[in-house]
């Protein structure tokens, strides 16, 4: 927790740390959206290929919105 009031602002500290830790984790789920893919390709089964292939799209997502390249649609709400 932070000793923030609602009007401040955070410090230039605090929002490159934010930065730098999102990209650090972003080139994480990149690593294994690879190897994932990696694997899938590699599948010797349907089942395989489909998991993994669910597996390294799950982190391609994550890795996009975590840089703020994904944007959820709210169609699914109606469904």
């Amino acid at each position: 927790m932070t000793d923030l009031e609602p009007n401040d602002a955070p410090s230039e500290e605090f929002v490159n740390g934010q930065l730098a830790e999102r990209e650090r984790f972003a080139e994480y789920l990149a690593h294994y959206e690879k190897s994932s893919r990696a694997m899938a390709e590699a599948a010797t089964t349907d089942a395989s290929r489909v998991y993994q292939t669910t597996i390294a799209n799950a982190m391609q997502a994550m890795g996009q919105a975590i840089k703020g390249g994904f944007h959820w649609q709210d169609g699914w709400r109606k469904s």
